[in-house]
């Protein structure tokens, strides 16, 4: 919450808003000096503290940028990309009930989507039959039903989860979402597999505990420094390459982008058909180890899905939304009192 405060220097008062940013776990210091208690207006304290808004939000793209590297996004999109974290986490914080009801409707796209890409015939409005009142659509295989209600227990499994991204839980992943479907969902495959729609070869499956191996390792080197954006895609791309299982490699995959995302913060990220072809083109690229492509593709798509959060967030800061109003309210009754002591 904004302050404002007094400094005396040689026997003059000096009026100052201090206030915090909160950017991963730390809480930065702002102040921005308004002038001289004996001559500020009530107009002056006012315009600075639509000043302190911008500075809240430069603070912390600074921050965030400073922290975190990017390897294929320019600084345009970099800044484009927190922009949207930004607005994204006090979407959450000022408005909790819709953000529950916009976090819902863009989990069950992503489930959707994500079954369709592998395909899966249920609807967008069939699977939100089948999530929220475990209705089964007429006339759907039982595997295809299946591949939808496992998407409960995982996000439950995940609520539960507080550990770090390991194989275990990647196999665990699997297990879940391939339950009903597959023999022996979380076992890595024995055999060689292909990447329907795309010309690559995943390694023989002898050298796939090794592998994995060296993409968990790959993970924890650049967990602390990539951006989660990229870290989510990277290492979902690195684990499509290796493609571990025998089937459902594209779902365990995308549940891994989707998990470093919510935990950064992030809105989730969901595919369907529509996006097929641009995702798998961009994959292709990867095997030279050019990531760029699919980090590019997979930013587009996302800011689509979610740059209107940032914009209409920001839309009403810059309108004044009622926590603003009740800011502005309660720093003109401290300036009031203030202004009597002088």
């Amino acid at each position: 919450m904004p302050e404002l405060t007094v400094k005396t220097i040689k026997g003059n008062k000096y009026l100052y808003i201090r206030d915090k940013v909160k950017v991963n776990s730390k809480s930065l210091p702002l102040q921005i000096y308004i002038g001289r208690l004996e001559t500020v207006a009530r107009e002056d304290v006012l315009s600075k503290l639509s000043v302190l808004h911008t500075l809240r939000l430069t603070t912390y793209l600074d921050y965030r940028l400073e922290h975190y590297s990017f390897t294929a996004l320019d600084r345009t999109r970099a800044v484009d990309l927190e922009t949207l974290h930004y607005f994204y986490g006090l979407f959450k914080e000022l408005y909790p009930d819709e953000s529950e009801r916009y976090v819902d409707a863009m989990y069950l796209r992503y489930v959707q989507g994500t079954t369709a890409i592998e395909g899966n015939t249920i609807s967008l409005r069939e699977a939100q039959e089948l999530l929220e009142h475990n209705i089964s659509p007429a006339g759907k295989k039982m595997d295809e039903v299946y591949e939808i209600l496992n998407f409960i227990n995982l996000r439950r499994y995940l609520e539960g989860y507080s550990g770090d991204i390991t194989e275990k839980l990647i196999r665990k992943i699997h297990e879940i979402l391939m339950n009903e479907v597959l023999r022996d969902p979380g076992d890595y495959r024995n055999i060689q597999v292909g990447i329907e729609r795309v010309d690559y070869e995943p390694p023989p499956a002898i050298l796939v505990p090794e592998e994995m191996g060296a993409l968990i390792g790959w993970y924890r080197q650049n967990k602390r420094h990539l951006n989660p954006f990229e870290l989510a895609v990277v290492l979902h791309t690195k684990f499509e390459m290796i493609h571990p299982f025998i089937d459902g490699n594209g779902r365990v995959g995308r549940a891994l982008i989707n998990l470093v995302l919510e935990r950064s913060g992030y809105p989730t990220l969901y595919l369907g058909l529509e996006h097929r072809s641009a995702y798998l083109n961009a994959f292709v690229k990867a095997d030279d180890g050019d990531y760029a492509p699919i980090i590019e593709t997979l930013y587009t798509i996302y800011r689509e899905q979610h740059g209107r959060i940032a914009d209409a967030v920001g839309q009403k800061f810059s309108d004044g939304n009622s926590r603003i109003r009740e800011e502005n309210a309660r720093l003109v009754r401290q300036f009031a009192e203030l202004k009597k002591k002088v």
